[in-house]
């Protein structure tokens, strides 16, 4: 499923604002940024220190990757539902979270 750049990120700020009120303020750092294509089939990736260690590597960035979204998805819904746990993949990774430990 192909969508425009802008639609795409109407898919990604809806992931992000379902993230709960208690969290946000962990967040204030943290760039959410869309690319084009990953080149390694990731849909998302999170650079930069754990909530844990804030403040050595500022700012946090969470990075979307648009085109390996398209291919996992058949429609809208099933798109921004990727696109949902993707972030919240990504964010679990800013709490600390491993591979292992996250539900998605």
């Amino acid at each position: 499923m192909k969508v425009t750049m802008d639609r795409f990120q109407e898919a990604v700020e809806a992931a992000i604002d379902s993230i709960p009120a208690a969290f946000q303020p962990y967040l204030e750092n943290t760039q959410f940024v869309i690319e084009k294509r990953s080149g390694k089939r990731l849909l998302g990736l999170y650079e930069g220190a754990t909530a844990l260690e804030a403040g050595e590597w500022l700012p946090e960035r969470v990075t979307i990757y648009k085109e390996e979204h398209e291919a996992e998805a058949d429609s809208w819904e099933e798109l921004v539902e990727e696109v949902r746990r993707t972030i919240l993949h990504e964010v679990g990774h800013h709490f600390g979270m491993e591979e292992g430990d996250l539900p998605f």
